[in-house]
């Protein structure tokens, strides 16, 4: 079966926008965790998805078919349409596993996300992006007063270059898993947000102007920025050899 992808026409309408972005063409596997991560920080998001067949007898039916599924990486072109990139993306997604829950988040404040991965009768995978990073990034968290500490229901809009980027925090994530409640935002080659809007769930609004990049900003409801933290823009130590 393939992932299914929907577009937001609004006016609660949606499209079924899967063959259209070319999401259509991988039918041998079993998606399970699947989330939105900025891979290259060109400020589009990509597309992950682990997968791993319910039963372990799919090994019988050979062919296309098997328990233990590698992983899928989908790049957004920008235009309305995602490119595979599984095969290109390093050894790691390739590694078969029966993959279930996956987690997002900047697990070593370098700018990029990291995954981890639940996997079927065997050790957790964490994955780490080691290319250098080509482009600029923000990491946003926020804490509430009036709204739940967490933030969970924020919307947050980042405005750079014309464009409006928008996330929320949430609770939970894809499959039995727990995103990290920061938002993250690739801004490609720019290297400052013109503004950060806020909408908490209290209902207040708060707005952030002319945000430098590359750096963890906490922002409290009705305080606005209460800390910078640049982030560590290289390499985790080992991932040269990979």
């Amino acid at each position: 079966m393939s992932p299914s992808l929907y577009r937001n026409l609004g006016r609660g309408l949606f499209d079924d926008a899967t063959r259209a972005a070319g999401l259509g063409a991988n039918t041998r596997y079993l998606g399970w965790g699947t989330g939105f991560l900025d891979v290259d920080l060109d400020s589009w998001p990509d597309i992950l998805i682990v997968n791993g067949h319910v039963y372990p007898e799919a090994d019988r039916l050979g062919g296309r078919y098997s328990y233990e599924q590698s992983k899928l990486l989908y790049r957004n072109l920008g235009n309305g349409r995602f490119e595979d990139v599984s095969t290109r993306a390093g050894p790691a997604l390739l590694v078969k596993k029966a993959s279930r829950g996956a987690a997002f988040g900047d697990l070593f404040n370098t700018g990029r996300q990291d995954v981890v991965v639940n996997n079927m009768h065997d050790a957790p995978s964490v994955f780490h992006n080691c290319l250098a990073p080509a482009g600029h990034s923000l990491l946003i968290e926020l804490v509430g007063t009036r709204s739940n500490r967490s933030a969970i229901g924020a919307r947050v809009t980042v405005s750079v270059s014309g464009r409006r980027l928008i996330d929320e925090v949430r609770s939970g994530g894809s499959f039995c898993s727990q995103n990290d409640l920061r938002i993250h935002v690739g801004l490609g080659a720019q290297k400052r947000a013109d503004r950060i809007d806020i909408t908490w769930p209290s209902g207040a609004a708060d707005t952030v102007a002319a945000v430098d990049a590359d750096q963890l900003v906490v922002i409290r409801e009705g305080s606005g920025v209460i800390r910078r933290t640049p982030l560590v823009r290289r390499a985790l130590p080992g991932c040269a050899a990979r």
